[in-house]
């Protein structure tokens, strides 16, 4: 169970194979066990995590299914407002009493999905606010990657990556300034998704760059990580700067079908050898598959 994805967790629930309560549980134990080794764990949210299991299971007794993240238990980047009493540092040791009476947005949709929150995840202290070159700017102590514990996990979203990638959590939450989802998530092999500026509320998660910021999934497939979007995105009244605009995803769409645009020019201006990994690595994978690519040229909007 624990490398299963979103959606085959979903559906053993929806099977009866296992229940919220059981995922839970796992999800508790391996946090407890490995959580130390890897230092991705800041605090372990087991009171909560078992009330919404509870929750989440009877609910399903009744009929009630809010999707397909009911019951998954997941874990949060600690720089989220969570309140009964649950600390958020920021990853910074002198703020790790701080505590908050109400849940970051994203927190409440996902409880609002029937997620189960069992952890508040390592991260770089201030998100590296405070500027960082190394792993060590964690109190919770350099963050490995599971492939190997002499390997970083990548910052800032250090926990969020190592945990799912360990199969500790299915999926996690994590914030990015700059690189702060896709360097973890590239270091822990796992999908990660940075959403476009303005598309998830970040109420309650601590500022670095209100005008970059971003919050998004960590998962275990591409999949996965639409599932968790299609539950935090969207305006919330107490972000302004996020957009009341569709998210649409079907998972039995036909790929051959899809036009997507890139920057030409951001291809072009890389040096030859990191041109050619990227045109192999993304274009020709897209051409491959059928898909219809377009380069898309920027306006020049320099002042003249």
């Amino acid at each position: 169970m624990i490398y299963k994805t979103i959606r085959e967790l979903s559906g053993a629930i929806q099977q009866g194979e296992t229940t919220p309560t059981e995922l839970t549980r796992i999800s508790l134990e391996r946090l407890q066990e490995y959580g130390p080794v890897l230092n991705c764990v800041v605090t372990i949210t087991e009171k909560r995590a078992l009330k919404q299991a509870k929750t989440a299971e009877e609910e399903l007794k009744k009929g009630k299914n809010r999707g397909p993240l009911h019951g998954i238990p997941w874990g949060g980047k600690d720089l989220l407002a969570t309140s009964e009493g649950i600390p958020t540092t920021w990853g910074a040791y002198p703020l790790r009493e701080q505590r908050f009476d109400y849940d970051a947005t994203v927190v409440k949709k996902l409880e609002a999905a029937g997620s189960v929150l069992v952890a508040k995840l390592a991260m770089i202290e201030l998100a590296g606010g405070m500027g960082y070159k190394q792993p060590n700017a964690s109190f919770t102590g350099p963050c490995a990657t599971p492939w190997s514990l002499k390997h970083w996990s990548g910052g800032s979203s250090s926990g969020s990556g190592s945990a799912v990638s360990a199969g500790l959590v299915p999926f996690a939450l994590g914030s990015e300034t700059w690189g702060s989802i896709l360097s973890p998530s590239n270091n822990c092999g796992v999908a990660g998704l940075r959403p476009t500026y303005g598309r998830v509320s970040r109420h309650g998660a601590m500022a670095l760059s209100w005008s970059m910021d971003k919050i998004g999934p960590m998962c275990r497939s591409v999949e996965d990580c639409a599932l968790v979007f299609n539950v935090i995105y969207g305006p919330d009244g107490k972000d302004l700067a996020v957009i009341d605009f569709p998210f649409y995803w079907d998972p039995a769409m036909d790929i051959k079908t899809l036009r997507i645009g890139y920057l030409e020019k951001v291809f072009e201006e890389n040096e030859k050898e990191n041109r050619d990994k990227n045109d192999k690595a993304v274009l020709e994978t897209f051409r491959s598959l059928g898909v219809t690519l377009k380069p898309v040229k920027l306006p020049d909007i320099t002042r003249k």
